[in-house]
């Protein structure tokens, strides 16, 4: 007789328990892809419950048959098995079957895929021209080890492209692209409720399919492609608002800061920042370096350290002053050579913790 193997309930438990949890997990997450808040997502979720339910019927079938079969031809006295040499019927069945659920899992993919769009039909050359229709807007991304850069090209001062840094606006409603670019290594680009991921690469340009956000919200966005030793800390936000708050977004980024008021920590902070210069830049100040993020209305941010802390002043402190403690950044700092990128040092090493804390203030400072 056929012996099945015996499962201690126990074990069969924990397995189970462990999938639904892991579900369960996912689900929660703010990296949930079966909570789309754009076209494109609405797109690609359709696309994975015809999948998984193909995906179903296809092993349940397969498992019953299976499951017959051992039963139907198990070992019995007195009964020999009888010999088969194929079966043109069954061996047709098992051929068609098959394409019929490639086919069936291919056709809304094409058709998602022919009528999507790599670029909107009309780009925005200027904030007058976000929202009306039939203008999309056009976003440039570019990867670095380990932050994202993101540059509004034709909305900031003069037409001169808008860059800011780890957060990227848009607004709902309104059709947007994204051009990635690396300036280091591979990254990839992908925010599970709004877009699907792709790779942004050195050397080359990648477009993602224009969607649309028909949600207001914030959305978290992850690099997906292993790109070094801090590779999972680097982390994006994607704030959608409606348009008249983008529009006010724009100009208050365009606007520049504002000197805080003489005697404040903030104040004295301002005129501790000078050595930023050499990477960072704020609008409105003298600070106009182009190798790190773009701190212009750093205050207004959510988060800081490329999406991994809540921007608190204590979490600032402590990543102006202590920055390998958050992230594994190459030691001993140096100069940036060919080889070898900038990175932030230890202002620990520099400045007394009071000089820190002002500095700290000086950029919470920077709101609207």
């Amino acid at each position: 007789m056929v012996r099945f193997p015996q499962f201690r309930p126990t074990i069969l438990t924990v397995v189970l328990a462990a999938m639904l949890l892991v579900v369960l997990g996912a689900c929660a997450s703010p990296m949930n892809t079966f909570d789309p808040k754009s076209d494109t997502t609405d797109s690609i979720l359709t696309i994975y419950i015809i999948t998984i339910v193909a995906a179903s019927l296809v092993g349940v079938a397969v498992l019953a048959s299976m499951a017959w079969l051992l039963w139907r031809f198990r070992e019995r006295d007195g009964v020999s098995a009888r010999q088969i040499h194929g079966n043109t019927r069954l061996e047709i069945i098992w051929t068609i079957a098959p394409v019929l659920v490639l086919l069936v899992i291919a056709f809304p993919t094409l058709f998602w895929v022919a009528h999507s769009e790599d670029t909107p039909s009309s780009i925005a050359q200027n904030i007058s021209e976000v929202g009306v229709p039939g203008k999309g807007l056009q976003i440039i991304a570019i990867g670095h080890q380990w932050w994202f850069e993101f540059r509004y090209p034709g909305l900031g001062p003069d037409g001169a492209d808008l860059v800011t840094a780890n957060e990227l606006h848009i607004p709902d409603g309104v059709d947007v692209a994204i051009l990635l670019k690396s300036d280091d290594v591979i990254h990839s680009f992908w925010v599970p409720q709004l877009v699907g991921k792709t790779d942004m690469i050195p050397g080359r340009e990648n477009i993602l399919h224009t969607f649309n956000a028909n949600e207001v919200g914030s959305f978290v966005g992850q690099c997906v492609e292993f790109c070094g030793a801090a590779h999972a800390l680097m982390q994006f936000r994607v704030e959608v608002e409606t348009l008249g708050n983008f529009v006010n977004w724009v100009d208050a980024h365009n606007a520049g800061a504002e000197t805080p008021e003489p005697g404040t920590a903030a104040f004295r902070g301002s005129l501790l920042v000078g050595a930023c210069a050499q990477c960072h830049a704020i609008q409105g100040t003298g600070l106009a370096g182009e190798v790190g993020p773009d701190l212009t209305l750093f205050g207004e941010r959510s988060t800081l350290a490329a999406g991994i802390l809540e921007n608190t002043d204590a979490n600032l402190r402590q990543w102006i002053g202590d920055v390998r403690s958050i992230k594994p950044i190459p030691l001993p700092f140096e100069a940036p050579t060919v080889d070898q990128p900038l990175f932030m040092p230890q202002y620990n090493e520099l400045l007394d913790e009071a000089q820190i804390a002002d500095i700290a203030a000086y950029l919470r400072s920077l709101t609207k």
